[in-house]
């Protein structure tokens, strides 16, 4: 059976929204929940970054609204997370991490990272390296599996836009400080779903009057969450969030691409799909 870390975690105010914990707060409980898997059955972060010279760079990341968890429905949360090695060369670390509150399992995430053999210097920087096998052999058998994780951000996107149900396309801009930074100054990449949310708001504060169901936007809850991310914002760029707002049979859907501004040619850093 694929072991697990299992612990408290205390809520306090500043992790919600008025209905619901914030994405950016899942994002930060998650990251936090691997770290610990990690250090609990494989090494700690620190080890794995100064001794090992692995580092982690997170690609693909869904989250999942199951249960209604709001401030005052709890004091703590129990947390389970594993990990797991996926990829016919060990090429992914998959972790999954519950949140369970008084009416069950609230909220569930699953993230995919890519290990990068690091070069040694201040800013962190690496390639793609399959996880060495001095680290490899620490999973045990039913942690180890074969086929790849695959994002789903890329169909999610193109099937809302076959159903050609577009409701408003705006543009926000966001410049990436040291707040939103992890130690090597580069973006912390819960930090991006703070600049989506962010970009959705902005949205429905310009376009709810002259279209009233995206208002719904600024009250109902988020469902789920899919991001990929595929280049990282450093210190100070200036970070350009297109979003797209769609209906769905269900709601509300919402696809933000984060760009440099001013690099149209460039690619996108991260897509975010938010539904509601």
């Amino acid at each position: 059976m694929p072991r697990s870390s299992t612990y408290e975690a205390v809520l306090d105010a500043s992790l919600f929204t008025p209905v619901q914990l914030q994405p950016t707060a899942v994002g930060r409980l998650a990251f936090q929940a691997g770290t610990r898997w990690m250090r609990d059955h494989v090494c700690s972060h620190r080890t794995l970054v100064h001794e090992h010279q692995v580092g982690f760079v997170l690609w693909s990341w869904q989250l999942e609204y199951v249960h209604p968890l709001r401030f005052l429905d709890a004091d703590e949360v129990l947390v389970d997370v594993t990990a797991r090695v996926r990829g016919p060369r060990a090429s992914q670390l998959e972790v999954e991490m519950t949140l369970e509150g008084p009416a069950g399992v609230a909220v569930r995430t699953r993230a995919a990272s890519v290990p990068l053999r690091l070069s040694g210097d201040e800013a962190l920087s690496g390639a793609p390296r399959p996880l060495p096998d001095a680290l490899v052999t620490a999973f045990h058998d039913d942690e180890i599996e074969r086929t790849p994780h695959r994002s789903q951000v890329r169909a999610l996107g193109a099937g809302f836009e076959r159903e050609d149900d577009q409701l408003a396309v705006g543009e926000t801009q966001f410049r990436v400080h040291r707040h939103h930074c992890e130690v090597a100054d580069q973006w912390y990449w819960a930090e991006t779903l703070g600049f989506a949310a962010g970009a959705r708001e902005e949205l429905v504060m310009r376009h709810g009057k002259a279209v009233p169901g995206l208002r719904r936007a600024l009250a109902a809850p988020l469902r789920r969450v899919d991001v990929s991310w595929l280049r990282a914002g450093q210190l100070w760029d200036l970070i350009q969030v297109r979003t797209t707002a769609h209906g769905t049979g269900e709601g509300l859907a919402f696809v933000h691409e984060l760009r440099l501004a001013g690099d149209e040619d460039g690619g996108p850093y991260a897509v975010v799909v938010e539904q509601i």
